[in-house]
């Protein structure tokens, strides 16, 4: 039996994607062929992806070529995936697809409709959108929840020559009519390894500490056990209270030799939502376990979780670098509007013992939520302000995704078409939210993204010149020679680990703001 996966990704989001690697594994097992089509690198340009952000925070800039990639037109895209089909002549397609590429995935679909394949569409957008992507003119089969033991079932009934639609997890249409199966039990995530054979080895490249290293990603925790209303997560709790897992010690470990022995990389990606969010005996296991392999990673987490021993086990087991959600500087609305029971001054004295452990770390911000003035997002450039010592910014704009409490809650104040579907162009520039003022306008949101950055870090004196600049290339110039040397590290002893870090550079001279301003 021949299968097709189709990953309509982002374009230029290069990292591997998880479920293609645990589909593979699955296939592979019940002996099926098994092969790959994905959209990431079709790009008309490296800004219209992901990549180009890793200059934000004041990273080295860097090309696709340094990683190995080479970028394919986006109008032989279609034609590029008829020609795979017709040649591979699949049995079945598999297509994963999040809200922001559900449009490609029809666009594919369309293309191969009078081919008549049989093809299951699943992923985020099938779990938070179904009746939407049920009723496209080109998707006949969805699977409504985790793909594991769903597939499992289509590919046995599929080799029975019995009805595949039949498995459970699954919808389909029939006779002008929509079936839904019901769901099947959650999967036992300590029972597969992924397999990411189908990728070509250099898209396991990251450009990390001004290097070129081969990143492996995975999971230890499936699910989120916070409710934060901006993201979808916990959309997947309401399906199934119990859906929150977590890996067994032994299964980590079994992952990591087999990643280690295959891959030999030089940097570990924790994949969950929430990596504190365990038992801190579970936290100290795991970092007891990562000294094993010497080798440094990545996670995200939330800035109240930590303490000076949980951080002093990461630091031991290699840990790298840690991304924290800021988010909202005004601690009213982040409580009572995004569900984030945290006050600033926890924030602030969290930081400063995450700046005595030396572990470089990063914070996130979003811009233009629902209700969002100006001045709550200075509310936010403040804090930010306050805590210092990290070294990198990561600022977005929020995107109503279906299946997010604050999607609900634009569309009550009639921010927001109830009808709107998120493309990857909003990821860019653009937002979705029509608000009156004083709440913030779409120009503003984008003018204040492009600025945040120098707000954190330039006297205040300079504001007004940020805000209305038209180009920011002075300042861009001023930020990337200062950061590291004068505002992340502030002089502190873990300089050298700061400049290791990822999206760090080479410090420059200091530069004399005031004769460049």
């Amino acid at each position: 039996m021949k299968i097709l996966i189709v990953y309509p990704n982002l374009p230029m989001m290069i990292t591997p994607a998880t479920s293609v690697g645990i589909f593979t594994s699955i296939l592979k097992q019940m002996d099926c062929e098994v092969e790959m089509f994905e959209t990431t690198l079709y790009s008309e340009s490296e800004n219209q992806g992901m990549l180009f952000k890793s200059k934000l925070g004041g990273g080295r800039s860097y090309q696709l070529k340094d990683l190995g990639f080479s970028l394919k037109p986006t109008d032989v895209l279609v034609p590029d995936f008829i020609k795979k089909v017709k040649n591979y002549k699949p049995n079945l397609l598999l297509f994963s697809t999040v809200e922001d590429t559900f449009k490609d995935t029809n666009l594919l679909l369309e293309s191969i409709n009078h081919l008549n394949i049989p093809h299951i569409v699943g992923g985020v957008f099938p779990i938070n959108a179904p009746e939407i992507c049920i009723n496209s003119p080109y998707i006949d089969v969805i699977c409504r929840y985790e793909g594991e033991l769903v597939l499992s079932e289509v590919i046995s009934l599929f080799k029975q020559n019995k009805n595949w639609k039949k498995a459970k997890g699954l919808w389909y249409k029939k006779d002008n009519k929509i079936i839904k199966n019901t769901l099947q039990p959650l999967a036992d995530i300590n029972n597969i390894i992924p397999d990411y054979s189908l990728y070509d080895i250099v898209r396991f490249n990251r450009p990390i500490g001004g290097k070129v290293r081969q990143t492996i990603q995975f999971e230890t925790y499936r699910g989120c056990p916070y409710s934060c209303t901006f993201c979808n997560s916990p959309m997947t709790r309401q399906l199934d209270k119990n859906y929150l897992r977590r890996k067994t010690i032994e299964q980590v470990e079994k992952e990591l030799d087999y990643y280690t022995e295959k891959f030999n990389p030089g940097y570990w990606f924790i994949i969950d939502d929430s990596f504190l969010a365990r038992p801190k005996k579970e936290i100290f296991e795991l970092c007891e376990l990562f000294q094993k392999y010497r080798t440094p990673w990545w996670c995200n987490t939330r800035l109240e979780n930590i303490d000076e021993d949980i951080l002093n086990a990461m630091k031991n087991g290699y840990n790298d670098r840690i991304q924290f959600g800021i988010e909202c500087g005004d601690e009213k609305y982040r409580r009572d509007v995004l569900l984030r029971n945290v006050d600033n001054s926890t924030y602030l004295e969290k930081a400063k013992i995450l700046n005595k452990s030396n572990i470089p770390y990063g914070l996130n911000a979003i811009i233009g939520l629902p209700g969002e003035t100006k001045e709550m997002v200075f509310k936010t450039v403040d804090l930010i302000r306050q805590i210092k010592g990290y070294d990198g910014i990561g600022v977005s704009a929020f995107i109503p995704y279906h299946g997010t409490k604050l999607r609900e809650y634009a569309i009550k104040n009639k921010w927001l078409d109830k009808n709107w579907i998120s493309g990857y162009g909003y990821l860019l520039g653009g937002s979705a939210l029509k608000m009156p003022k004083p709440y913030l306008q779409n120009e503003e949101i984008w003018k204040l993204i492009e600025r945040f950055k120098f707000y954190c870090y330039f006297d205040k004196k300079y504001w007004n010149d940020i805000e209305n600049s038209e180009s920011l290339d002075k300042f861009e110039e001023i930020y990337n020679k200062e950061f590291y040397t004068k505002f992340a590290v502030g002089g502190n002893a873990h300089m050298k680990k700061r400049l290791k870090s990822v999206y760090a550079c080479a410090a420059s001279p200091q530069v004399d703001i005031h004769n460049v301003l």
